[in-house]
């Protein structure tokens, strides 16, 4: 029998399966650590893995971005974790002309997978108002892949 969990629960499981299993991969995002992440997604992991896996980052959404580029060309495996899709777009530079294209600028040596991550609020979600809440157009950089979650 397969137990339901939300989103979150499945975000925080699959960072804590990711973090195991491989020791190259790092989290990094703004109170990820022992905040916990702004919606708890990242709760525990700084407990169970250390500050050296799960590292807080200065506000700076870009710097994350650009130090996850950095990660990964240095063989880690980073996640980064922009807090919201509405900050997303001061790091959008990184994002499309580094992060996107680098493996193509570089011939594909290194290969640097590096994902970003960053929550977005549904559009069927009366619950919220969306009049302020971005939506992001990452999906439309070459090189980027943009997974999300069926609506409902």
């Amino acid at each position: 029998m397969t137990a339901e969990i939300n989103y979150r629960e499945a975000i925080a499981r699959a960072l804590a399966d990711e973090l195991e299993s491989d020791p190259r991969v790092v989290l990094i995002g703004e109170d990820v650590g022992a905040a916990g992440g702004v919606f708890k997604s990242t709760a525990g992991l700084f407990e169970r893995f250390g500050a050296s896996r799960v590292r807080d980052t200065p506000i700076s959404e870009q710097a994350i971005v650009g130090t996850a580029l950095g990660a990964a060309i240095m063989g880690l495996r980073p996640v980064a974790e922009i807090m919201f899709a509405d900050f997303a777009g001061v790091c959008f530079d990184q994002i499309a002309n580094q992060l996107a294209k680098y493996r193509y600028m570089t011939g594909a040596k290194p290969e640097c997978p590096s994902p970003c991550a960053w929550p977005m609020v549904p559009e069927q979600d009366s619950r919220h108002s969306t009049r302020n809440r971005s939506r992001t157009g990452s999906s439309t950089f070459p090189g980027s892949r943009s997974p999300s979650p069926p609506p409902g």
